[in-house]
């Protein structure tokens, strides 16, 4: 046996003492025991015995107690110092494992946005803050309007990679202090502290105004576009609680998707649930809320077809009045072409303003408005008589127009009057490819287009209107200023009416 130097020995029980207090110290720590661990604490336990007699007492070893004995113990302290290496990795292994799970439970990992877990500590979080100190915030639901049909159309993994691209611009379009999270699915919900209602719809609309302005570019496929849908809710006004809140922002997306998408509601001034009309009369209060929201809706979707809407409504009105129409028909006539473009509320807005041709797929998209202004008007059951004026205005007499390619007189009588009204103004508009036309101008392409696209006793019956009603005549001829623009040859003016 090698004879070792006795500082040798001194430093090995120095040295399984310490390996014994670490051990020890690992093995009985709250949550940590196993049985696993057993046999290092046993053995350090005897180490550290040995170490406190052979530094402390050695006379209480007995005589003759061979020298070589501190080899074996160095032996153990090594063994010891493994064991207490196997005992710490799986802790290390574990605090690491714990870390990974709390960031996963916090993050999506889809998007990178906040969770669901973290959004609903967050959100209770403000709720006590702002009772705390009298504040107020609010809470923004978006919903992606028909995301299925992306999926559907170019697979799940581009549905998921526009999901993370939009999510990353959602969190650059919000302030540092705010939280973004994935509800759930195609939502997401932001939540903004110190925000009133009036800032936190200037904020929503900024977020609809992006996301529909934006595109994702898809790899040989061109072009998706979306629209989303955002409902509102603040604190204490709409809630006073997370639950509350989360309750009232759903029920207000609810109603924008309902109303076609594309738009922002704000749960405070919705009919609550449980007081939505089931029946109606034109005119009543509902009646006229509903339908002049859903007007405004459109018009501020497209800054030069601001007051659209309204301008058809009073110049289909003057044309029904004229026609010697019942006043039942003259109403539905004056609400439907009030709505006539409703479903335009559907239709991204970079559609709606791109200066260049349209391609297709996005000429497709403006022909399915009237389809989806059908489904929109519907939802109110005192709007159903004008739902055939909404669907059927783009009609043509002769049978060629959209959607159900109707002719003559097959195409609803009030469909026919706002189709040759919408035209009127449509000339009149300016539009990002031309400037509008005077009254002078417009009557020539109405009269060259009777017959073809429309009812040719609707359009004398217009014309006739703008000289016997003194009113409509100084209101069409108030902007009669411009350059003449010759307008493109053919028998119809659809792409005028765009």
């Amino acid at each position: 046996m090698i004879q070792m130097p006795v500082g040798t020995g001194l430093l090995a029980t120095t040295f399984a003492a310490l390996v014994a207090t670490v051990v020890l110290a690992v093995s009985w720590m709250p949550g940590t025991w196993s049985r696993a661990r057993l046999l290092p604490a046993v053995a350090a336990a005897a180490l550290w015995v040995y170490a406190l007699i052979r530094l402390f007492g050695p006379g209480w070893l007995p005589a003759g107690w061979p020298s070589a004995f501190d080899e074996i113990v160095t032996l153990v302290a090594a063994l010891a110092a493994v064991a207490c290496v196997i005992v710490l990795r799986p802790r290390e292994s574990t605090r690491a494992c714990a870390r990974d799970h709390l960031s996963s439970a916090l993050e999506d990992p889809l998007t990178g946005t906040a969770s669901h877990r973290a959004f609903q500590d967050r959100l209770s979080h403000e709720c006590e803050r702002a009772y705390r100190f009298g504040d107020s915030f609010t809470l923004l639901m978006i919903d992606i309007d028909q995301f299925r049909l992306i999926n559907n159309r170019h697979g799940h993994h581009i549905g998921d990679q526009v999901l993370a691209e939009l999510a990353a611009r959602l969190r650059t379009w919000i302030r540092g202090v705010d939280l973004c999270a994935r509800f759930g699915g195609d939502q997401f919900a932001i939540v903004l502290p110190h925000t009133p209602q009036r800032g936190g719809v200037d904020s929503a609309e900024r977020i609809r105004q992006s996301v529909a302005a934006w595109s994702f570019r898809v790899l040989n496929l061109g072009d998706v576009r979306l629209t989303v849908s955002v409902g509102l809710a603040t604190y204490p006004e709409d809630g006073r609680s997370a639950v509350e809140l989360v309750d009232a922002a759903k029920y207000a997306v609810l109603f924008a998707k309902t109303l076609g998408g594309n738009q922002v509601q704000t749960y405070c001034e919705l009919p609550h649930r449980g007081e939505l009309p089931s029946k109606g009369q034109a005119g009543s209060p509902s009646h006229s809320i509903i339908v002049r929201s859903l007007a405004a809706a459109v018009d501020i979707r497209d800054r030069y077809t601001h007051s659209h809407s309204q301008f058809v409504s009073t110049l289909a009105r003057a044309v029904a009045r004229h026609m010697g129409l019942t006043a039942s028909a003259i109403n539905e006539i004056t609400i439907g072409a009030l709505l006539h473009d409703v479903g335009k509320i559907g239709v991204p807005d970079a559609i709606l303003t791109k200066e260049g041709s349209l391609t297709q797929e996005e000429w497709e998209s403006i022909k399915q408005h009237p389809v989806l202004g059908k489904t929109i008007i519907e939802q109110a059951p005192e709007l159903r008589s004008v739902v055939p004026l909404v669907l059927h205005h783009q009609e043509r007499f002769d049978g060629t127009g959209y959607p159900a390619r109707l002719k003559g007189e097959d195409i609803p009588l009030g469909a026919r009057i706002i189709a040759a009204a919408d035209a009127y103004h449509a000339i009149r508009s300016d539009r990002p490819y031309r400037s509008g036309r005077t009254h002078d101008e417009a009557v020539p392409e109405l009269q060259r287009c009777a017959g073809t696209q429309f009812d040719p006793a609707v359009v004398a019956a217009l014309l006739e209107t703008f000289d016997a009603d003194a009113e409509l005549h100084a209101l069409t001829h108030a902007n009669d200023t411009g350059t003449v623009v010759p307008f493109p040859c053919g028998g119809k003016i659809s792409s005028l009416m765009q």
